[in-house]
């Protein structure tokens, strides 16, 4: 069934741009959702074994996004998707929308949902932000880390890029709403409500506080940890475009320092949206973690 979307075009500060798609209804919930004070968040969990995989998305997506993902992953071992405060089924959670308080939720949910370690942690781009402090709070309930194009704490300073000043409410936040033809869902899986818009606003309004909290409180216990970065620029043309590439590159080339049991996977044919254009490698890298954390 074809249905109207409304594409909203977030203008975000680190260069890139995040589209995401609204609908009407909402469709019925995949998976569970759990009181963890006031406010329900929803999390979706197949397969049997351990450690259990826990996925965080980027900024602007939610769970069915990453579908497909979930559903190859729990072949392997069990793996729950859930959606942060104010996207997918979740209930919209308290501000600010940072990174410390989106990786307090995420114990708060495992919790309640009595899901226990030990986990295999993989997060997407600003993900990846929430489950370094996740790890850093939790640091003996994580077997293995998997940061998949990640956002990296000092890249708005190495890119020069202006972030908002601390939370301040949705100032200096650009939305804007593009009309377009209907779309078949097959193309877009994802339905999120009104707040959802919202909350990429506000979480992008907190990235210079998420991105000092990473600074300060993101060391990771010592474990595997799995990096795959882009193959194909985001960034091109003129000398400072490939520039701002080319630090991108150093900066995912960083992270795999914050383990001396690292190892960094580039995926070749995808850019920034890689669970979307080869879900394959995440895939593999996650069998690839299984096997190293089995061998530990």
């Amino acid at each position: 069934m074809n249905l109207p979307v409304v594409l909203i075009s977030i203008i975000v500060l680190w260069g890139g741009e995040i589209t995401f798609s609204s609908a009407a209804e909402m469709p019925p919930t995949p998976g569970d959702r759990y009181d963890i004070g006031g406010y329900r968040l929803h999390i979706q969990c197949m397969g049997e074994g351990k450690p259990t995989t826990i996925i965080d998305t980027g900024l602007g997506d939610d769970s069915s996004d990453w579908q497909i993902i979930l559903q190859q992953s729990s072949q392997l071992t069990r793996t729950c998707l859930y959606d942060r405060a104010g996207y997918g089924w979740s209930d919209y959670g308290p501000r600010p929308r940072n990174s410390r308080r989106i990786a307090y939720e995420l114990g708060l949910l495992l919790q309640a949902a009595k899901i226990p370690p030990p986990y295999i942690l993989v997060g997407h781009s600003f993900g990846g932000f929430n489950l370094r402090l996740f790890a850093a709070s939790h640091p003996n309930d994580i077997a293995g880390l998997i940061l998949v194009e990640s956002s990296h704490e000092r890249q708005y300073e190495r890119l020069n890029i202006k972030l908002p000043p601390p939370y301040k409410g949705r100032r200096n936040i650009v939305i804007t709403p593009i009309q377009t033809p209907n779309s078949s869902d097959k193309n877009k899986h994802q339905l999120l409500r009104d707040h959802a818009y919202r909350t990429a606003g506000e979480e992008i309004a907190a990235l210079y506080e998420s991105s000092r909290q990473v600074q300060r409180f993101g060391h990771i216990p010592t474990v595997p940890l799995i990096v795959i970065s882009r193959g194909k620029p985001e960034w091109s043309g003129n000398a400072k475009a490939q520039q701002r590439e080319k630090i991108w590159i150093e900066l995912q080339q960083d992270l795999t320092h914050l383990s001396p049991l690292s190892q960094h996977i580039f995926a070749h044919h995808s850019g920034h949206d890689i669970p979307q254009q080869q879900p394959e490698i995440i895939i593999e890298a996650i069998s690839t973690m299984i096997n190293l954390v089995q061998r530990r």
